[in-house]
């Protein structure tokens, strides 16, 4: 057990920092930061935090996004896809409640009345709309994601395009370029 006189000394010593020094410590710090406002902004009070982050590093392992803007496209489809396992969380929960109204009987046949019954109301209406727009949303991103990179690619200069300047030749191609081997 950790005493109190070193609860204290940790607490003074703590309150010295002033924050990360090096490049690297300064970027895990705004990542920490970012991906903290991220969580905020999409996980509920009693969803997993945990468990969104776990998506979120995936997803970044799988994509290794190479700047802030591509983070910014791994970020959306992450958030597309938490809030479509929610719509999905959702679905399940109104059809096991309706479910549980029916009279007794088959599972089968009370899940389909159950289900009859919620198709007559905007409840799963709503449901496939969002589920569709995430989708989309998720969809788009990766799409963007991608084409960002290839246009990245596009523009990077080919090997073979570079002039090699020598610095041994007398004259230059033409006046005013430099020496091109």
């Amino acid at each position: 057990m950790i005493s109190q006189k070193r609860i204290l000394a940790a607490r003074a010593n703590g309150a010295l920092s002033r924050g990360p020094k090096t490049p690297e410590g300064k970027a895990r710090s705004r990542n920490a930061v970012r991906s903290r406002r991220l969580t905020d902004g999409v996980v509920l009070g009693q969803e997993s935090r945990d468990a969104f982050q776990e998506l979120l590093s995936f997803h970044v392992d799988c994509f290794s996004p190479l700047d802030d803007v591509e983070m910014g496209m791994v970020e959306e489809m992450v958030s597309a896809y938490w809030r479509l396992r929610r719509n999905w969380a959702i679905e399940n929960y109104l059809l096991e409640t309706a479910t549980a109204a029916q009279p007794e009987g088959p599972e089968l046949p009370r899940i389909a009345a159950a289900f009859s019954e919620l198709s007559a109301g905007p409840q799963l209406a709503n449901l496939r709309r969002y589920e569709t727009r995430l989708h989309v949303m998720y969809q788009r991103a990766l799409h963007n994601l991608l084409m960002l990179r290839q246009a990245k690619n596009q523009f990077e200069p080919k090997k073979s395009c570079v002039p090699i300047i020598s610095p041994d030749l007398d004259e230059p191609n033409e006046p005013g370029e430099p020496k091109v081997a």
